[in-house]
């Protein structure tokens, strides 16, 4: 099992658990103590979780970025919410450009019956959910494959990305607020997404009320340069609803 890999399913479990000891993840993991012991400092290094006698404990207010495991099982209603709001956009013969969030996924597998329609992305659950489309040409946009985190990233998607041009991209986010716009956790995946976003005509963003109001390290898109962003509910925030106006869909 590689690092990454181990270190996301730790993450995993302290989301579930909150704490979690040395042996109980040497036990579930198949690793070494000293193994354990070497990830959770990487780990608390990087401020995800705080080392305790024994094992490790989630920093109060902790984020990080979710495998897609775990992802694909969070907010399953405000996704279903937001992917039967964005299939207003859906339509046949045009050209789309998916990210690799789960949210973007549940919108794609709406297209699998629509002729003539392209769709190119970096997410790996949709290159397997719409394999059996006969409908729909699927384009993978190659690159490294960030495992845990089912999403292929680095120079060669990029330059795969400059090759294709479409109609509309769809992608989610970390976190959004008023002043920064969209952000991010990991930055070779806003280098994925603005490329998209360079190549394509529309932008769209899906985004659930949880991620409201929650700030990340990497910027990715301001307000003034989505064209709509969807979310499962109104915001509580008024604020979104001034700055946004009819670019903001909620019903």
């Amino acid at each position: 099992m590689f690092n990454s890999e181990r270190q996301a399913q730790i993450l995993s479990c302290l989301e579930q658990q909150n704490t979690v000891s040395v042996q109980a993840l040497s036990e579930r993991l198949y690793a070494s103590p000293s193994t354990i012991r070497r990830d959770l400092s990487e780990l608390e290094a990087q401020g995800f979780l705080k080392r305790i006698h024994g094992g490790a404990v989630l920093t109060a207010g902790s984020t990080f970025d979710t495998p897609a495991r775990l992802r694909r099982t969070q907010q399953l209603a405000e996704k279903q919410r937001i992917a039967q709001l964005a299939s207003r956009f859906l339509k046949p013969s045009s050209s789309y450009f998916f990210d690799s969030s789960s949210t973007s996924a549940m919108l794609a597998r709406r297209l699998a019956d629509y002729p003539d329609v392209k769709i190119a992305t970096n997410g790996v659950a949709i290159l397997q959910d719409m394999s059996s489309s006969d409908k729909v040409s699927i384009i993978s946009c190659g690159g490294y494959l960030r495992s845990p985190w089912d999403e292929l990233t680095g120079n060669i998607a990029l330059r795969a990305i400059e090759s294709m041009n479409a109609d509309f991209f769809f992608f989610s986010c970390a976190g959004f607020s008023a002043e920064q716009g969209s952000m991010e956790l990991n930055d070779d995946n806003v280098a994925v997404k603005r490329a998209f976003f360079r190549k394509s005509r529309k932008h769209i963003l899906l985004c659930d009320s949880t991620k409201f109001d929650q700030r990340f390290f990497y910027n990715l898109f301001s307000l003034s340069e989505l064209d709509y962003v969807i979310t499962d509910k109104r915001p509580e925030n008024r604020l979104y609803e001034e700055l946004l106006g009819n670019r903001l869909i909620y019903e």
